[in-house]
């Protein structure tokens, strides 16, 4: 479970890079619109300390805005606030949620594969020292009574 939870990170992060790539370069937001929150750069007036905290933070939350989409397209499959729109985008999307499903599949079945194996083995060790109980105890004689067995299996303790 361990390397499904790295995977899964990763895939977020991957995924998260590639969508605040994309909106870092499109501006007109014509590939993933509803992503970006940064403004063009001559509104922000970089050079003073007020603008570039304002340019900092609209780059910050558009970076997280990728991490939630990142996730909402692993669990859900989109969100109706962010549209994508171009046909890169869409690729991106689409290996993120075959990789998704893939590991989801692959990786929690290879998981219960083992559990059950486990479990198996367990049983198989108790029936066999069951069985190695029995006939260490030895037969009992069956040409005796019924009570006469019964006296024997007591005296020799059940194993």
């Amino acid at each position: 479970m361990q390397e499904l939870k790295f995977l899964f990170v990763t895939l977020v992060t991957t995924g998260a890079g590639s969508y605040f790539l994309i909106g870092i370069i499109d501006y007109k937001e014509e590939m993933i619109s509803g992503l970006r929150e940064i403004k063009e750069i001559s509104e922000y007036g970089i050079y003073t300390f007020d603008g570039f905290s304002r340019y900092f933070k609209d780059v910050v939350n558009t970076y997280l805005n990728s991490v939630y989409y990142s996730i909402a397209v692993m669990s859900t499959l989109g969100d109706s606030k962010i549209v994508l729109e171009g046909g890169f985008a869409r690729v991106i999307v689409a290996i993120q949620v075959v990789m998704t499903v893939s590991l989801t599949v692959f990786k929690i079945g290879e998981f219960y594969r083992e559990q059950s194996s486990k479990e198996a083995k367990k049983s198989e060790a108790r029936i066999l020292d069951s069985v190695s109980n029995i006939s260490k105890s030895g037969p009992l004689p069956s040409k005796q009574g019924l009570w006469s067995r019964v006296k024997m299996k007591l005296t020799r303790g059940f194993r």
